[in-house]
């Protein structure tokens, strides 16, 4: 079978199976309580990021660690991009400017990891400890210090669903089925993730690209369609808090990644391994994400040329960084 045929049929199963896993995972975190708005960004962030942990764990396994790398930074940078979209689309006013400010706290923690892990490649990620670099481990604390902090600094009303703001009132939800559901789309994902990982790699071989720019494209689209689902599903509720929350709490969590990553790789550096190009990538998702929290600090709406600038801007540097990224990877 072609792999471009493969990564097609994979990456749909991935994309459809990480999007019934961001719902479930929604359902647990409310009926066991954990469903306030912040905790459930925190949750449904990691769960949502669940198919670029299982591809890339693939992906390193299999002996391309940039290919893991790329999508790492490219899912972060793909984030900001559906949210600078959905931002634009939504005619009803600008929702960076309705999310609380303490959502900026989220943006700097996954700025933070971020600069980490471009300096874990510029300096090979020497020296090391145990087998693992320097910036994996920083990075691994760091997102553990982080969230507790953020947790302490965050808190508000549950998630709803469309039907939920429309009639008033929840519909029952049963922590079982939800379980059920969680565990068989994550069995799926885990399954179909290394022929994401293993077509992936053959495209870049075939078409003559390094595999950390596929992986900035290709994998990084495929393993950002559940961020894009549960973003679409809280717009449409109005509940931008989560939305926000959970695409740049997803850049937090794609970025601590790599310190599993990294124990999977073995004796050597995950960071040392990879195309220098990639820190292109980690510098256009901070700069992507550093307009975005001007965008949340900046609390009026004014409109320019009937769009907002700062979502706009997110596209162009998005776009911008792709052109970079491509010329610095021949």
């Amino acid at each position: 079978m072609p792999a471009w045929l493969v990564f097609l049929i994979s990456a749909a199963t991935v994309a459809a199976a990480g999007s019934r896993l961001a719902r479930d995972g929604d359902t647990i975190a409310e009926v066991t309580g954990l469903g306030g708005a912040w905790v459930g960004a925190i949750l449904v962030a990691a769960v949502t990021s669940l198919p670029e942990l299982a591809t890339d764990g693939h992906a390193v396994l299999q002996g391309s660690p940039g290919l893991a790398v790329g999508d790492l930074f490219g899912s972060s940078m793909a984030n900001m991009a559906i949210l600078a979209v959905a931002d634009l689309l939504h005619r009803q006013g600008h929702i960076l400017t309705r999310v609380a400010v303490n959502q900026a706290l989220v943006g700097v923690l996954a700025i933070c990891l971020t600069v980490m892990a471009a300096m874990g490649i510029v300096t090979h990620s020497t020296p090391t400890f145990v087998g693992l670099g320097w910036a994996s481990l920083v990075i691994g604390l760091t997102y553990v210090a982080g969230m507790r902090l953020l947790h302490r600094n965050r808190e508000g009303p549950p998630f709803r669903t469309p039907e939920e703001v429309a009639t008033g009132k929840a519909p029952p939800r049963t922590i079982g089925s939800a379980a059920i559901g969680f565990g068989v789309a994550s069995l799926v994902i885990l399954l179909a993730a290394r022929y994401v990982a293993s077509s992936a790699a053959d495209l870049a071989e075939q078409w003559n690209l390094t595999q950390g720019f596929v992986g900035m494209i290709l994998l990084a689209f495929t393993t950002s369609l559940p961020e894009a689902a549960v973003t679409l599903a809280c717009i449409r509720a109005g509940a931008y808090n989560l939305a926000v929350g959970t695409l740049l709490g997803s850049n937090c969590f794609n970025i601590a990644v790599l310190f599993p990553l990294d124990i999977l790789n073995g004796s050597e550096s995950l960071l040392a391994q990879v195309h220098p190009a990639l820190v292109i990538g980690a510098l256009v998702g901070v700069l992507m994400m550093g307009i975005a929290i001007l965008d949340i600090l900046n609390k009026s709406e004014r409109r320019w040329w009937i769009i907002e600038p700062g979502p706009a801007f997110i596209l162009i540097t998005y776009l911008v960084g792709l052109y970079l990224t491509y010329r610095m990877s021949h």
